[in-house]
C-alpha cells in the first residue's frame, strides 16, 4: 500500500515522464525585452496586421496592407481617438528628400492608398519607413520593419 502512494507522489515532485529537451527563441524575446515591449515580432494584431511599438510612450499601433490596392491602414486602439491629430508616414531614402504619407481618419483607422508608399515599404532596409502618431500627449514614432507575409 506505502508503493501505491509513493509512486504518484514522487511522479508528482519529479515528474514520470522523460524530459524533451526545451528550447526557446531567446532572440526573439532578447529583441522583445531591449525593445521595451512584450509581443514578438511575427505576433498579428487584432485586425490581423503588423503590431508597432510606438515611442517614447510605450502604446501600440497596428497596421495591415493589400499590396494589390496599394492600401495601408493603421488601427491605434492603444490611442484616445479624440485626441489623435494626425498620422502620418515619414519616409527617409539616401538621396532623396524624406517624404511625408499624411494618413486618412476613418471609422475603424487611419488609411491612405499609395502605389508609392507601398513600393518604399516592400524595399526592405534600403529605406527608413517610420509611422508618427500627433497627438495631445506629443509624437509618438516607429521604424516600420519589413515583413515577409502580405495581404492583410
Amino acid at each position: 500500500m506505502k508503493r501505491l502512494v509513493l509512486i504518484p507522489l514522487v511522479c508528482l515532485l519529479f515528474g514520470c515522464s522523460p524530459s524533451a529537451p526545451t528550447t526557446t527563441d531567446t532572440t526573439a524575446s532578447n529583441a522583445a525585452s531591449e525593445s521595451g515591449h512584450s509581443h514578438e515580432h511575427g505576433d498579428l494584431g487584432p485586425h490581423g496586421g503588423h503590431l508597432l511599438d510606438l515611442q517614447p510612450a510605450g502604446k501600440h499601433a497596428e497596421w495591415t496592407h493589400d499590396d494589390e490596392k496599394h492600401l495601408i491602414a493603421v488601427y491605434l486602439d492603444d490611442f484616445d481617438a479624440e485626441k489623435v491629430q494626425e498620422v502620418k508616414f515619414v519616409v527617409d531614402l539616401e538621396g532623396v528628400p524624406q517624404e511625408e504619407f499624411p494618413l486618412t481618419a476613418g471609422e475603424q483607422g487611419w488609411s491612405i492608398t499609395s502605389e508609392t508608399l507601398m513600393t518604399h515599404l516592400n524595399m526592405g532596409d534600403v529605406v527608413k519607413v517610420q509611422l508618427l502618431v500627433i497627438d495631445d500627449s506629443g509624437t509618438q514614432a516607429s521604424v516600420l520593419e519589413k515583413h515577409e507575409d502580405h495581404h492583410h
